[in-house]
């Protein structure tokens, strides 16, 4: 049995358990970043600036009810709250998501309404289920090597998903186009619904008996959490929380642009659609490399620190990249191997940081808001998420491309190179100055740790 006090160790069910718990998030989040944007203008047959229109509607919305969201898991006094909201999300978010891949026989402004009410409905209860899962990982376990292994095994979960749902998804869909080419996504998105379902059900049954923070508990039994003002100012003032809010912005948005283009790039500029399907598999291995050094890396040089050697080995190959201009597909699926190294190691000290955020905030205000706060990630990627693939779309349309064209001009396939790679080397200088940042507050930790159990002492 969990003892009364989060600084625990977790059992293997835990570990497992979470991470298989975020699957189906990961999952919704990837097919969303590579192919809505197709789906939208090859499949449903809106056009690309309609396309990005909607998703930055959706998403703006979206990225509003985030902290409303984490406000609501802060106040909700039921036992293991946030395993309980993420059970009831599950069968709303699994309908929508079919629901947003469906092409239905209507004139085209109602196929435009169409695509902007299921795709606010499903982020909507997307929001439910990611909000109370950022939420539930710091209440866990408040132990430090802990909440760093627990990390190893979500990112583990997180680079098979990222190189299989590319690898996977198109070829999915041309051969169930067999059976029907305007419903091929949505039984392609149904599959994916089903793995959502099970991989929620069973990971938050695997966490349970976890899901408790004695302090924050007990405040909330006694209505002594704060307000809903206090929680917004209390984020407003975390410069941890909004460090990481702005990467993952600058990351999601770029990584989203370059996701919606990233078919169209293999196709037209490496000539061989195929590439994108073999890079994000080999990528695999090369995502699965810092597994197996996270925790080290984490002790020696800190979160920030682990990001920060993660930066410099993107910029190296994006750069390498830029200067050799990507001769062949062979170079390009050596350099993303390369690249995603990088990638991982910046991507998995995200929620680390954001969990240190947490006493940062409490040795500042004197509370931890742990779902508002948790939620600065889902806010940020879905900021990034909404811009990124209207701009892409956006991009699409001023350039006037032809989805069905055999080749295309220079202009296009320029565009397609610096949203590629240009684009994607500044994303991680940027996140890099960031991370210094972020690096001179989790210096300071301990310190603001000691002050914080000294003002409790004396309370008591």
């Amino acid at each position: 049995m969990p003892a009364k006090t989060n600084d625990r160790i977790l059992p293997l069910r835990v570990k497992i358990g979470y991470p298989l718990s975020g699957v189906g998030s990961t999952l919704q989040m990837l097919i969303q970043m590579y192919f809505l944007l197709t789906f939208y203008v090859s499949f449903l047959g809106i056009s690309g600036t309609a396309a990005g229109l909607i998703i930055m509607i959706a998403r703006i919305w979206d990225f509003i009810n985030d902290p409303i969201m984490g406000m609501i898991v802060e106040k909700v006094k039921k036992p293991e709250k946030c395993l309980f909201i993420m059970r009831c999300a599950l069968v709303p978010i699994a309908i929508f998501m079919v629901l947003v891949f469906c092409a239905p026989n209507l004139s085209y402004n109602m196929k435009i309404v169409w695509a902007l009410v299921t795709f606010i409905c499903f982020g909507m209860s997307q929001t439910a289920y990611s909000i109370s899962s950022y939420a539930l990982q710091p209440r866990l376990t408040s132990n430090k090597v802990e909440r760093s292994k627990l990390n190893v095994f979500s990112q583990v979960f997180s680079v098979i998903l990222n190189a299989l749902v590319p690898a996977v998804t198109m070829p999915l869909v041309s051969w169930l186009a067999g059976y029907g080419q305007t419903t091929a996504f949505a039984k392609v998105a149904a599959i994916y619904a089903v793995v959502y379902i099970i991989t929620g059900l069973v990971g938050t049954f695997l966490c349970r008996g976890y899901d408790n923070d004695v302090e924050e508990d007990a405040a909330a039994q006694k209505g002594k959490s704060p307000s809903f003002g206090e929680m917004m100012k209390a984020l407003a003032e975390n410069k941890a929380a909004l460090s990481i809010l702005l990467i993952q912005v600058i990351k999601m948005l770029f990584s989203s642009i370059a996701g919606s283009v990233m078919l169209y790039f293999c196709t037209y500029n490496l000539g061989n659609a195929d590439a994108m399907s073999l890079a994000s598999s080999i990528g695999t291995f090369g995502g699965l490399l810092p597994m197996l050094f996270l925790v080290p890396l984490y002790k020696k040089v800190g979160n920030s620190g682990t990001g920060l050697l993660g930066c410099i080995v993107a910029i190296g190959t994006y750069l390498v990249m830029l200067i050799s201009g990507v001769p062949s597909v062979t170079f390009y699926v050596v350099c993303y191997v390369i690249g995603s190294i990088g990638t991982t190691l910046v991507s998995a000290v995200m929620t680390q940081n954001l969990m240190d955020s947490i006493d940062y905030g409490e040795w500042k205000t004197g509370h931890k808001n742990t779902g508002v706060i948790m939620s600065a990630f889902g806010i940020g990627t879905k900021i990034g998420l909404a811009f990124g693939s209207s701009i892409a779309g956006f991009v699409l349309g001023a350039l006037h491309f032809d989805p069905n064209a055999a080749t295309q001009p220079a202009s296009v396939l320029k565009a397609f190179f610096h949203i590629s790679i240009t684009g994607q080397m500044f994303v991680f200088v940027a996140i890099f100055l960031l991370l210094l940042v972020i690096r001179r507050i989790e210096k300071k930790l301990p310190q603001m740790r000691q002050e914080v159990l000294e003002r409790k002492a004396a309370q008591a």
